[in-house]
């Protein structure tokens, strides 16, 4: 049994997480970040306001900063800001629909 976690303790896995937990972490800020004006301060907050907590999580799963995996970051990190700035305001506005009963499907 141990050895099945051993193995999700890889360094491949340790990547993964810390990709996916990236993504999930600028989900809100992309989503703030298009409420916003371009280019104003609070663009730029909710741009690098992020960055710490990324730097926590690269540091927990024990994983310096190289050349190799800054393209898996950095894709992440634009990722989950693209994804929050356009796919949480389409779930919203579905939602909104479900309650109004727009759409219900008549029988």
């Amino acid at each position: 049994m141990m050895l099945l976690f051993e193995n999700l303790l890889t360094f491949e896995w340790r990547v993964a997480y810390t990709c996916i937990a990236t993504i999930f972490i600028n989900l809100p800020f992309g989503y703030l970040r298009g409420k916003t004006n371009k280019f104003s301060i609070w663009w730029f907050i909710t741009i690098h306001a992020p960055i710490p907590m990324v730097i926590m999580i690269r540091k927990f799963h024990d994983l310096s900063l190289t050349w190799t995996l800054a393209p898996f970051l950095l894709g992440s990190f634009f990722l989950g800001q693209y994804l929050g700035r356009k796919i949480i305001p389409r779930i919203k506005k579905n939602v909104n629909k479900d309650r109004l009963g727009i759409n219900k499907n008549k029988t």
